[in-house]
């Protein structure tokens, strides 16, 4: 054991060296395979939580046995465990640091005090010896450890959580909360922020910028992120945010992300006719027009938001506990509405088990039941006699039973009975008809019965005030639109010429229309998808979903590659920029495309050089077309190339220049996207190809940058 222990020691000094190092230097310049352990950094930190909590009773026990070696032996190798286990959570922490996803004065507490932890548990290693006979000292040292591990875990809380997350009030998180609107109310503060607040902020915020992107605000918002601004004003079909939205579930891409609360089509709608309103801030609510599609949304959003429930008081007193303990079973759910309420909840489960008894034994509780569920028991028109005995019944569910309605008049002596879901049973206008003299009685659900349109048209004429609900009524003139096609992988861009592109839709019947040079298809001259089809070169796919009756579905885009030649072997000339080096040479030829929306993965970055790099074929292969994949990011200062150079021969000391390109510049700024070259040779076989990648040196007066260097990003690079 002490072996054991010796070794821990020595390998704590060893990465508690490293942790100090760490502090001091900027560890984002590590290669990203390094980094990525930081993402175990959340997995890990509850281990020394644990360790260090179980250091107290432990230590307490030990006091009060001291003449036990055994326990001072495992108390000495949990200590150890405790301080390596919180010196490799720090480490991993630094890693995720790195990523820049949080913000940096949030994470300053954080990062320090988790250092501190991991100093400090160390220390109480040595500590343990020097107070071995002062346990006073000892325990100051051992509850200083615990104070600073519960001031680290507040601010780790915190920072993935949102503030205030670990505290003793904790604020409730609230849903949605549309405000009252007034004339001045803007439709941004009105009906966007609080959806964003609600489902956006919790990942973007001060102290969580996830993607360098800050929601708090309407001027952070307009700075965008990482992936540049999240909206081009007046066009939602070119908005980052809009595209993130529509996505698949399952897209890393996708946001909200997968297991968050998503946002609704309502919603989606809302941001898209905002946009293309003009994303304006300051625009009113009621300076709207009547017709106009944003005002539609917004009043749908408004009348369709729940509202918090007022607590009911009830002047009965509540049933004992002892009552409610014999009711309750396996098929009776007996519960009061809420923790301080008298007012109780009664629901049945499986019908095969039902027996009229055990409505009946309810009347020891029928002061009580305001809420009442029969809903698919075999109970017949008896049982409305029974229900009549329930004086303070409010809400009565009797859906998909054996009712007819026969005696549904005993349910005049409920007057409290605000609430009736009778669906799904074979009742009449006339049966229904009678309840309209309940005095409370808001809200009747009779959809699946024999009541018709011209039935419920009639209740409702005799009784306004009573809201007779025939469930959905489809509109024979509404228009729904088709939902995108799919790619049957996502993620693959890449194809070999045995390799085919897959799309599927999920509604039968459905035509897919696409192009393949980057045109808009429409639903009768595009080309008509019957299978799927290979990759031809490079390939920018646009697709829409058509079908009679419905309103075609948004276009789903991507690019397709095809693999090409590969080379033999790879060097690059030029060194990449220490931020982007992602994989080095192997970046160019390992047929992982990089996403637009992710600079630091898969992508080379060059600002100060020129990228350049040359590609050897050993027996020679026959090139007609050179393919580079670049990328467009105006706000993050990455531009086409200058000019692009490619000379090719057996060797690189026999080369000629094969092509010349000047890339046209953008004059304005607009969204980021993949800038794909094809730049076509004399058709021969080359043993040895270099091309060469010049950055603008200058950027333009337009940009916010003006003057200063502009970055060229490479990922791939084909050769056909």
């Amino acid at each position: 054991m002490q072996r054991h222990l010796s070794v821990l020691s020595n390998l704590l000094i060893v990465l508690q060296v490293f942790l100090l190092v760490f502090c001091f230097v900027d560890i984002s310049v590590l290669p990203p395979l390094v980094l990525f352990a930081g993402k175990f950094h959340p997995l890990i930190l509850h281990l020394p939580i644990t360790l260090i909590l179980l250091l107290i009773p432990i230590s307490i026990f030990i006091q009060k046995r001291s003449d036990s070696t055994e326990l001072t032996t495992f108390f000495d190798f949990i200590l150890h465990y405790a301080a390596l286990i919180s010196t490799i959570t720090a480490i991993a922490g630094f890693f995720l640091a790195a990523s820049g996803s949080y913000d940096q004065e949030a994470l300053k507490f954080h990062k320090w005090l988790g250092v501190s932890i991991a100093f400090a548990s160390h220390a109480l290693v040595y500590l343990k010896k020097v107070f071995s006979q002062n346990q006073l000292a000892w325990n100051f040292s051992l509850v200083t450890t615990f104070i600073i591990m519960i001031l680290g875990s507040h601010f780790g809380g915190n920072l993935t959580h949102g503030e205030g997350f670990f505290a003793f009030e904790e604020k409730t998180k609230a849903g949605i909360s549309i405000p009252a609107f007034n004339d001045k109310t803007t439709v941004y503060a009105g009906a966007i922020q609080p959806v964003l607040a609600a489902k956006c902020v919790v990942c973007h915020n001060d102290q969580k910028t996830k993607g360098g992107l800050n929601m708090k605000s309407i001027e952070l918002m307009l700075k965008g992120g990482k992936t540049g601004a999240m909206w081009v004003s007046g066009d939602p079909d070119k908005s980052l945010m809009i595209e993130r939205m529509l996505l698949d579930m399952d897209d890393k891409n996708h946001m909200p992300p997968k297991g968050k609360a998503q946002l609704s089509s309502t919603e989606i709608t809302l941001f898209k006719e905002w946009i293309r309103a003009g994303a304006d801030a300051k625009k009113t609510y009621h300076s709207l027009a009547e017709t106009d599609t944003l005002k539609k949304i917004v009043a749908k959003l408004i009348t369709t938001t729940p509202k918090k429930a007022e607590s009911k008081t009830y002047s009965f007193s509540s049933a004992s506990a002892t009552t409610l303990q014999k009711l309750n079973s396996p098929f009776r759910r007996i519960i009061p509405l809420s923790a301080n309420s008298p007012a109780l909840s009664v629901k049945f489960f499986l019908k095969e088990k039902f027996d009229i008894n055990l409505l009946k034994e309810c009347k020891e509780v029928n002061e009580q039941v305001v809420e009442l569920s029969l809903a698919g028991m075999p109970v017949d028109d008896k049982v409305f006699q029974i229900i009549s005995s329930f004086p303070n019944l409010e809400k009565l569910s009797l859906n998909t039973t054996s009712i007819t309605g026969k005696g549904i008049k005993e349910l005049l002596n409920c007057k409290k009975l605000e609430i009736l879901s009778i669906t799904s049973n074979p009742i009449s206008k006339a049966d229904v008809s009678v309840l309209a003299t309940l005095p409370l009685l808001k809200s009747v659900y009779i959809w699946n019965t024999k009541i018709t349109d011209a039935d419920a048209l009639a209740l409702k004429n005799q009784s306004p005030k009573i809201r007779w609900d025939m469930g959905y009524i489809p509109d024979k003139n509404e228009l729904l639109k088709l939902t995108r096609p799919q790619p049957l992988d996502a993620e693959k861009r890449v194809y070999a010429t045995d390799e085919l592109i897959t799309y599927k839709h999920p509604m039968p019947g459905v035509q897919i229309r696409y192009t393949v040079d980057g045109s808009k298809p429409d639903s009768l001259t595009s080309l008509l998808y019957k299978g799927p089809f290979p990759a031809t070169g490079l390939m920018k796919v646009r697709m829409i979903a058509t079908s009679p009756g419905w309103l075609t579905s948004d276009t789903i885009e991507a690019t397709y590659f095809l693999k090409g030649f590969k080379p033999d072997s790879v060097n690059l000339i030029n060194e990449a920029d220490k931020q982007y080096k992602a994989l080095g040479a192997l970046t160019i030829v390992d047929l992982i495309k990089g996403s637009s929306g992710n600079l630091n993965t898969n992508w080379l970055g060059f600002r100060d050089n020129s990228f350049k790099a040359g590609f050897y074929f050993s027996k020679g292969v026959e090139i007609k077309e050179v393919f580079l994949s670049t990328v467009e990011s105006i706000d993050g200062y990455v531009f086409p190339a200058k000019k692009i150079i490619i000379k090719g021969g057996d060797s690189p000391k026999s080369l000629k220049l094969l092509h010349t390109l000047i890339p046209e510049q953008p004059k304005e700024k607009r969204r980021k996207h993949l800038e794909p070259f094809v730049m076509a040779i004399v058709k021969q076989k080359y043993k040895y190809i270099e091309i060469e990648a010049i950055p603008v040196p200058v950027l333009p007066k337009w940009h916010q940058g003006k003057g200063e260097k502009a970055w060229v990003f490479v990922d791939e690079v084909f050769f056909y």
